[in-house]
């Protein structure tokens, strides 16, 4: 682990406690805007890269009751507590604390990928997203939502990674864009907006 990743996992690990309650508003509004969109049949199998304290897993389940298997990963191991709790009676779910390039899935194993409000903290983005890329089945999704490094919040977002003990490495929905092309994704839907102080961007994007 390098010290960057190492500096993220502690900030969460200390966080976790509060996390839910300090960011109600932000998870609030972020989950809703992809659960809209996510659509997932009795066959599908997830994978959660990022999972937190399982604020997505447990409106997943109520949202969609038929799916083959969920996975939730986090390398936090204070988050992913809080995510075991959260979701203790449904005892099909699997637990893993792995950074997401170290995933030890074999090929082709998900129909659905979801990196929510994540990706902006891994420190070896390319190599997520050939990770991604090799666990996902033939025509299955990739979905990211992350912050869009544009505008004003590009101040934001710098002043952020200064002040913050973790690795923050935001991108425009264009630099993803480039990305995402160079790791042999085709993307298929994108959205950008804006939510109070923040800029958001959204993809759903296949392997080539």
């Amino acid at each position: 682990m390098n010290s960057a990743a190492s500096n993220t996992v502690n900030y969460y690990d200390k966080l976790a406690e509060r996390y839910d309650k300090q960011y109600q508003s932000y998870l609030k509004h972020t989950h809703e805007k992809l659960l809209s969109r996510l659509q997932l049949t009795q066959k599908d199998e997830i994978l959660d890269s990022s999972a937190g304290t399982g604020l997505l897993a447990q409106e997943i389940l109520k949202k969609h009751t038929s799916f083959k298997r969920l996975v939730l990963n986090d390398p936090s191991s204070k988050m992913l507590e809080r995510a075991k709790y959260r979701l203790r009676y449904n005892d099909d779910i699997e637990f893993y604390g792995r950074f997401c390039e170290q995933l030890p899935f074999d090929d082709n194993t998900f129909s659905q990928i979801i990196c929510l409000n994540s990706f902006h903290y891994y420190t070896h983005q390319g190599d997520v997203l050939r990770h991604f890329r090799r666990m996902l089945k033939p025509g299955g999704n990739l979905w990211i939502l992350d912050w869009n490094r544009t505008g004003s919040f590009k101040i934001a977002s710098t002043l952020i990674s200064w002040l913050s003990p973790e690795n923050i490495n935001s991108r425009s929905l264009d630099e993803m864009k480039i990305l995402l092309q160079e790791n042999d994704f085709n993307i298929l839907e994108k959205e950008t907006w804006g939510y109070r102080w923040w800029n958001f961007f959204f993809v759903r994007c296949i392997p080539c």
